[in-house]
């Protein structure tokens, strides 16, 4: 190898660790972080019977974490145990609204067509503005006994 040669990769690899070193300063790591705290429980409908399969998701209305979002599948039995993206298992402290859906259709391969699940949750739950499904986190393992109606 040619001294011109070694003399342009080192100042390219002097370059590429003074470039790696600025981008890593950028991040003032400044942001907050909010942590989250267990929240599990059960979905029933009015007459005590589980919503068997679905989802459950929480948007958080506090001050400084609102819109930040948990979420979790419900269960055969309508067990549910919220998680974040972020900051995994839990759910952001403060008050909460919560949407309930059913699973989504599944494609069947095989026969060609799509088989639509059986669960049926009214559309008021699925709408933020309409659930009426509202709770407080507390700073603490949460448990949540959520009642929904079917009609």
């Amino acid at each position: 190898m040619d001294f011109e040669r070694l003399n342009i990769m080192v100042r390219n690899t002097a370059c590429l660790i003074l470039l790696m070193s600025v981008l890593v300063g950028c991040d003032t790591n400044d942001k907050p972080v909010f942590p989250v705290y267990p929240v599990k429980g059960t979905v029933k409908y009015a007459d005590g019977k589980p919503l068997t399969d679905g989802w459950i998701e929480f948007t958080s209305q506090g001050v400084e974490t609102k819109g930040r979002n948990s979420n979790s599948k419900i269960d055969k039995d309508g067990n549910f145990e919220m998680e974040t993206f972020a900051r995994g298992k839990g759910a952001y402290a403060g008050p909460v609204t919560a949407v309930i859906s059913e699973p989504a259709s599944e494609f069947d391969a095989e026969k060609g067509d799509v088989k639509k699940s059986e669960v049926k949750v009214l559309e008021k739950y699925k709408n933020y503005d309409t659930s009426g499904l509202k709770y407080e986190i507390e700073k603490k393992d949460n448990t949540l006994n959520i009642i929904i109606d079917r009609k």
